[in-house]
């Protein structure tokens, strides 16, 4: 499977799926105008990526602001892999003095109950 890279736009993360090594990883902002046409390759690329996963699958993310609509993505994409990767990790990347990042990941930990790593930087 080809890695999936996407550089950064003003309303749009910077995404690198890479399937070889099992890490997946979004940064920056999200707030598109249409959610789905941004995140639909994202889901389209992780469903064939979890016929095959690999021994460990991690999923990082370091925002810097996002929608609730982008919200519901993330939601979406955590559950894919935690219902598909046995050995399954979020990292959630935010800035020691943006605390809302931080809450928003202490949220999510809690929320869907997973193994979600918060790691200032």
């Amino acid at each position: 499977m080809d890695n999936l890279i996407i550089e950064a736009c003003p309303t749009t993360p910077e995404v690198k799926f890479e399937a070889d090594n099992g890490i997946f990883y979004i940064s920056g902002k999200s707030y598109p105008e249409n959610v789905h046409d941004f995140y639909d390759p994202l889901f389209d690329y992780l469903k064939q990526y979890i016929k095959n996963p690999q021994p460990t699958t991690e999923f990082a993310f370091r925002w810097q602001y996002y929608n609730s609509a982008t919200s519901q993505i993330i939601v979406r994409l955590i559950m894919m892999l935690e219902e598909s990767c046995s050995n399954f990790v979020v990292k959630w990347y935010c800035s020691e003095d943006f605390e809302l990042m931080s809450e928003k990941g202490f949220e999510l930990k809690e929320t869907l109950e997973i193994n979600l790593d918060i790691i200032d930087d």
